[in-house]
């Protein structure tokens, strides 16, 4: 049978000696196991020709809770929330900006497409409109635009843009 990679995440683990029954409970199951502990956290990379079930199993059965993982956990850092919110600022801000484009093409489309503006009745209400429409638009393209930065970073991070 061919080597797999997977991830145990292990819940319970207070040290480096939980750590070691871990390890140990991995090696019994399957000696030739490849078997590291991802730094700062309880998750353990395996590489191992048995069955991941059984390798979890064994894990439980020293006493831990344990999950089986396709792909290691995402690590999340304050570097890293700090960086996507400023990305969602950005996209926030570029979405306001071509709202507001948008708004004042639209207004000029309405008030030029309304045979009733720039007559004696209109008394700027057409004018009026434009302003309206491109802060409608604005406020509408800032939350479109930090709801597409959400949008792709769960792309990326769940792998869906990536084929599995």
């Amino acid at each position: 049978m061919q080597a797999r990679p997977f991830w145990l995440a292990v819940d319970g683990m207070r040290g480096p000696e939980d750590r070691a029954v871990v390890m140990a409970a991995i090696l019994g199951c399957d000696p030739d196991a490849e078997v590291a502990v991802l730094p700062g956290r309880d998750v353990f990379a395996v590489r191992s020709a048995a069955p991941a079930e059984a390798l979890r199993q064994a894990v439980q059965a020293a006493g831990f809770i344990a999950a089986l993982r396709d792909h290691p956990p995402a690590e999340v850092s304050v570097a890293g929330v700090a960086g996507f919110i400023a990305v969602m600022l950005v996209q926030a801000l570029l979405g306001a900006v071509v709202g507001l484009v948008a708004g004042l093409a639209a207004g000029f489309a309405m008030v030029a497409l309304d045979p009733r503006c720039g007559t004696p009745g209109d008394s700027g209400g057409c004018a009026m409109g434009i302003p309206m429409v491109a802060i409608g638009g604005a406020v509408l393209g800032a939350p479109a635009g930090a709801a597409l930065a959400i949008f792709r970073r769960w792309r990326r991070l769940s792998g869906a843009g990536h084929g599995g």
